[in-house]
């Protein structure tokens, strides 16, 4: 059966988010992807529009890698002291780091490229995507926990994408709970499709081990 979570706040500036509030962010999106997608089956989750389009999973599966990179950087860059030029640079993280939160949103029109280390590359992804992706908020939220926001908003870090981007590791708790909003957003606009293949319940066990779908 198709669910929908609760609509998302489209005036929210990422931005502007408390260590806090990006933390209370992240245990949201962990429990509406548990909600709204955590029912469906393979065969839907891998189910896509089209072959420039991604699926719900491929929508997860980007997140999943792509904050585990984030995630592992913004921890390095708590516990050493800024060890590159980029990182020691004024101003520029600030910059870049508001410019990275508020082009990334949900409310962003702004298109984008996935990097290639965080680009889902196969068609077929195990449904256990939306569980990995849930507990891994739950425990970046866990540990942003740990953090004092001072610390956290002069703590500079390195993306893990492009090597010359920096900004703090405040602004990349920022980025992690907008840019996930916006693929979680990405993926209901899938479920939501009258297109989205329904499972006829009282179809299954009467055709091998499949399901079908209307």
């Amino acid at each position: 059966m198709r669910q929908s979570s609760r609509a998302y706040d489209s005036g929210k500036d990422y931005a502007r988010l408390s260590l806090a509030e990006a933390s209370a962010e992240l245990r949201n999106v962990a429990r509406d992807a548990r909600s709204t997608f955590g029912d469906l089956d393979e065969g839907q989750l891998n189910w896509h529009p089209g072959d420039a389009r991604w699926s719900v999973a491929q929508c997860f599966y980007h997140l999943f890698t792509g904050n585990r990179l984030v995630h592992r950087a913004a921890q390095d860059a708590t516990e050493r002291p800024a060890h590159s030029l980029w990182q020691q640079l004024p101003l520029l993280p600030r910059l870049f780091g508001t410019l990275l939160v508020r082009s990334q949103g949900p409310a962003s029109s702004w298109k984008f490229t996935a990097p290639t280390r965080a680009r889902p590359t196969g068609a077929n992804i195990s449904r256990d995507i939306i569980e990995q992706f849930a507990g891994q908020q739950i425990e970046a939220a866990a540990w942003i926990d740990t953090v004092e926001e001072h610390h956290a908003a002069r703590s500079i870090m390195i993306s893990p994408f492009v090597q010359f981007v920096t900004y703090s590791v405040l602004d990349a708790c920022r980025l992690l709970a907008a840019h996930d909003r916006r693929h979680f957003e990405q993926a209901r606009r899938v479920v939501l499709l009258r297109e989205f293949p329904i499972p006829l319940e009282e179809n299954r066990g009467h055709h091998g081990n499949g399901t079908l779908y209307t």
